[in-house]
């Protein structure tokens, strides 16, 4: 078998272990994905984690990276379809369906055990979540009426939609989701103008 071929077939088997790792944390957190119910849902054999991840915890991860890699790329394709310029409303919008697809519910599964200071998943959960800072930060900068301090807006804006994420997977019968992040780009889009109408205006 030639090389190019065995590198394909890792890359395959990698991809279907972290497939099967998510859906299964994605359920139940990470107690759900042991080594053997990763093994069952793949249809790989248990020694394949290990090999291409050392441990369950070096698995979870490699979960954590990809479940933020794909969510940037599903925003990043959003904001494209909205236009250039688009406001901070699109990026609102942008989270708001992202954060509506199957595939979302991880975040709010693994979020609870990367906030305990001894989690295995802390370290990574935060260097993920400052690249989707940097992310948002880069956005705003690119608006046709750039937002001041886009490092501190973007910081409020995740907080925004992460609580009402959360508020929503708490109690998803009481709270309407699509109104509150409705009212949330609301008020950004109000603030935003007034402060740039109150802002002094250059020599």
């Amino acid at each position: 078998m030639g090389a190019t071929r065995k590198q394909e077939i890792s890359t395959e088997t990698r991809r279907r272990l972290v497939a099967a790792a998510w859906e299964l944390a994605a359920e139940g957190g990470s107690a759900a994905m042991s080594i053997q119910a990763v093994a069952e849902r793949s249809g790989i054999s248990r020694g394949s984690v290990s090999w291409h991840f050392g441990s369950k915890d070096g698995l979870l991860r490699a979960v954590v990276e990809e479940a933020f890699r794909w969510g940037m790329n599903f925003m990043r394709e959003r904001l494209a379809s909205a236009g250039p310029g688009s406001g901070v409303e699109a990026l609102i919008e942008a989270n708001f369906v992202m954060m509506s697809q199957p595939e979302a519910r991880i975040f709010s599964t693994i979020l609870i055990e990367a906030v305990s200071q001894d989690s295995v998943v802390r370290a990574t959960y935060a260097e993920q979540y400052a690249m989707l800072r940097c992310f948002y930060t880069d956005h705003l900068r690119a608006l046709a009426a750039p937002v001041t301090d886009p490092d501190s807006v973007a910081v409020a804006l995740l907080g925004g939609t992460l609580g009402i994420n959360i508020q929503h997977r708490l109690d998803p019968e009481r709270l309407d989701r699509r109104r509150a992040v409705t009212a949330l780009e609301s008020i950004y889009a109000h603030g935003l103008a007034n402060a740039r109408s109150n802002s002094p205006a250059e020599p």
